[in-house]
């Protein structure tokens, strides 16, 4: 049984942070406390790989829909990530790793010039991060 975390972040990013001052901040929030939820109440039936991917790519997409600033909300997401690791005891490479396999396809579909703009807004933050999410970028929905 797989649980549906996109669908929740999504949910719940398109419902309260239409109207929010810094959206980005609170997305990163708000990955935050499903994916530390949700990784501690199903570790032992779905991988957490699958749980952290799925939060942040329905972070992504209910921001997307809200045409909120994907660079920023990728930089928070991923700045989450340790804090995630440290509160689940994963290690904070793969969750990092994780979130930008979430955040990837929803970023594809996004103009040319967005995606770039996400990948070097990680690359400035996260020294070699925005080589991966290219190649994650490459092959999302391939």
């Amino acid at each position: 049984m797989e649980y549906d975390f996109e669908k929740l972040a999504k949910e719940i990013v398109v419902s309260r942070l239409k109207d929010a001052a810094d959206a980005p901040a609170v997305a990163g929030e708000v990955v935050h406390k499903i994916a530390v939820t949700a990784v501690t109440s199903t570790r032992d039936r779905q991988d957490p790989r699958t749980t952290v991917s799925a939060a942040c790519r329905g972070v992504m997409g209910g921001m997307t829909i809200l045409e909120k600033d994907l660079p920023s909300t990728a930089v928070v997401l991923l700045s989450q990530m340790a804090v995630v690791a440290q509160e689940t005891g994963l290690d904070p490479a793969d969750c990092m790793t994780w979130a930008m396999e979430g955040m990837a396809p929803i970023v594809k579909l996004a103009h040319g010039d967005v995606q770039e703009a996400v990948r070097a807004a990680i690359e400035e933050k996260f020294m070699g991060a925005g080589e991966v999410f290219r190649g994650l970028l490459e092959t999302a929905g391939a």
